[in-house]
C-alpha cells in the first residue's frame, strides 16, 4: 500500500544532545566551531532518524494512505498518540473515524491500526485515509544508545573532514554505529 508521511510540527532534536556535551565529547574548548558542531549534529540525529526509522524530538506528523484496508502499520516511530483518524469521501471533504471503529496497539513496533469493520472487495479502494499522530523520543526517553551513537558520528565527521580513504577505494564509516542502533530500527514490510 502507498503512503506519504508529512511532519506537521517540528520537533527539537537539538535538545536530546546540547553542543556542550558534544563539546565536552570531543575535548573541545573554544567556540570557534560551534557552528560547524551543531550542524555535524543535525547531520548525525538525521542519519539515525533514518537509519532507525525514528524520529529524536516529539513531534505532529500526518500519514496519508491509499485505500482503507482492514490494518496498516504506522512506518516511523515511535508513536506517543493518535490524535485522529479521517477518510476522504467523494466531494473532498473528510469524514472522521469514529474511535470505536478502530483499535491502535501504541506498544508494537511499527505500530498497528486495525479497523474493526474491514472493507470487502474493491469498496473504498480508491479513498485516503489519513492518520494524525504525535511521534518521536522526548528528550527524556531517547535511548542512550542512540544518544551515543549521535557522540560517535559527530566525533567522526570533527576528526575526519573528508571522506575515509583505504588505498584507492572510499569506504564508509566503520564504527559500531549500526551495532548500536540496530535494537531501536523499525522495520515494516506493509
Amino acid at each position: 500500500m502507498q503512503y506519504g508521511i508529512v511532519e506537521t510540527g517540528s520537533g527539537t532534536p537539538a535538545s536530546v544532545i546540547s553542543t556542550a556535551d558534544l563539546k565536552a565529547h570531543l575535548r573541545v574548548t573554544h567556540s570557534d566551531e560551534d557552528t560547524m558542531i551543531e550542524a555535524m549534529r543535525e547531520a548525525a540525529i538525521r542519519y539515525v532518524e533514518n537509519f532507525c526509522n525514528v524520529r529524536i524530538g516529539s513531534r505532529a506528523v500526518v500519514f496519508y494512505y491509499n485505500g482503507y484496508p482492514s490494518r496498516i502499520e504506522l512506518p516511523i516511530g515511535p508513536v506517543t498518540s493518535v490524535t485522529g483518524i479521517t477518510i476522504a469521501t467523494g466531494d473532498g471533504t473528510a469524514d472522521t473515524i469514529p474511535t470505536t471503529d478502530y483499535f491502535i496497539t501504541l506498544g508494537r513496533n511499527p505500530t498497528m491500526i486495525e479497523f474493526s469493520n474491514a472493507r470487502s472487495g474493491f469498496q473504498d479502494t480508491f479513498r485516503k485515509i489519513n492518520v494524525a499522530a504525535t511521534v518521536g523520543y522526548t528528550e527524556a526517553d531517547t535511548p542512550g544508545p542512540m544518544v551515543h551513537a549521535i557522540k560517535l558520528l559527530v566525533a567522526h565527521m570533527y576528526e575526519l573532514r573528508q571522506p575515509e580513504i583505504t588505498g584507492n577505494i572510499t569506504t564508509k564509516l566503520k564504527l559500531g554505529v549500526e551495532a548500536l542502533l540496530n535494537p531501536y530500527r523499525i522495520i515494516s514490510f506493509r
